[in-house]
């Protein structure tokens, strides 16, 4: 009887201790956007000033601030629209979320309440797969794609067992109820310079910036988990279509990108998309955009201006 009464209380101790650590990050990073309906649900996106607008999309296990904190006060002139893809951040996910055309879908409903018309849509690692599908399934909604450190294509790596186990009923909602919460934060730095290997992380605060720790939230890590488990198969059903697009298409990656490999991906888009530009940021891993920040800001300010992007960028560029 007392080691169950022992048991009982490490239980629940270790239940307050969770609820706890998940109220104080969403303390800590509150909303700071406004709630639209997309597909049903309830979308959180964060918008900021006035003039050409621009969308931008954030990839795996983040949210809209990492975009908005990387360029966000160097496009202060134009409309920003950065919504968090379903489930992470403060969205919600509705059904079938997993599949890219379901999120095209969620951000095709975010711009017709929030856009004028076309954007110049922004996409960094998994959220380039995800413009690029809106591009393909909604072109009415998008003038040009900037495509940051992409994932575009399929891989042969399978899921990791943990995203995996995430998708199971009771087993996986006690994984992520207990294992990101608790242990999440004392990895995050590990897997925050490994997305900047080879190069240092920089800013030293970017975890802090962005709101890592939002992703170790139950929903967020399940609704990521998800994506993953069978995002390699949803890659390949939407890349044999690429070869269709005719808007503009301006591809940045990072030399020793490690998260997404620029053998698969960024040269599969520029071999699928013959007339895409493409530039390849030494040392920048999968950050081009924290990286080499001027290279990124010109691309969108010329689509969005509707002019020719005029940098100096010969040591970037690494086909066109």
């Amino acid at each position: 009887m007392p080691f169950l009464v022992l048991a009982a209380a490490l239980l629940v101790f270790a239940l307050i201790s969770i609820l706890l650590r998940l109220a104080l990050i969403e303390r800590s990073w509150p909303a700071i956007g406004r709630f639209v309906t997309a597909r049903g649900v309830k979308a959180h996106v964060i918008e900021q000033g006035s003039g050409p607008e621009v969308l931008l999309v954030h990839g795996a296990a983040s949210n809209a601030r990492e975009l908005i904190s990387a360029l966000g006060h160097r496009l202060t002139d134009m409309r920003l629209i950065a919504p968090d893809r379903p489930g992470l951040g403060y969205s919600g996910r509705p059904k079938n979320a997993a599949t890219l055309g379901e999120q095209a879908a969620f951000l095709a409903d975010i711009l017709r309440q929030t856009a004028s018309g076309p954007v110049v849509a922004v996409g960094h690692s998994w959220g380039s797969g995800v413009i690029l599908r809106l591009a393909l399934d909604h072109p009415e909604l998008v003038k040009a794609l900037v495509l940051l450190a992409p994932a575009s294509h399929p891989w042969q790596k399978s899921a990791s067992w943990l995203n995996r186990i995430a998708g199971w009923p009771i087993l996986g909602d006690l994984l992520v109820w207990t294992l990101p919460p608790l242990i999440g934060p004392k990895l995050a730095p590990t897997g925050i310079a490994r997305g900047f290997a080879p190069g240092p992380v920089n800013p030293p605060d970017y975890g802090e910036k962005i709101g890592t720790p939002l992703f170790f939230r139950p929903k967020a890590y399940k609704a990521n988990a998800a994506d993953m488990v069978i995002g390699s198969a949803e890659m390949g059903k939407q890349a044999a279509r690429y070869s269709s697009l005719t808007l503009p298409v301006t591809i940045v990656s990072g030399q020793g990108d490690v998260i997404v490999y620029n053998a698969i991906h960024a040269a599969g888009l520029k071999r699928d998309i013959p007339h895409a530009h493409s530039f390849r940021v030494p040392e920048a891993g999968h950050m081009p955009h924290w990286v080499e920040p001027d290279l990124v800001e010109g691309i969108i300010r010329a689509y969005a201006t509707d002019t020719v992007y005029e940098g100096s960028s010969a040591q970037f560029r690494a086909e066109r």
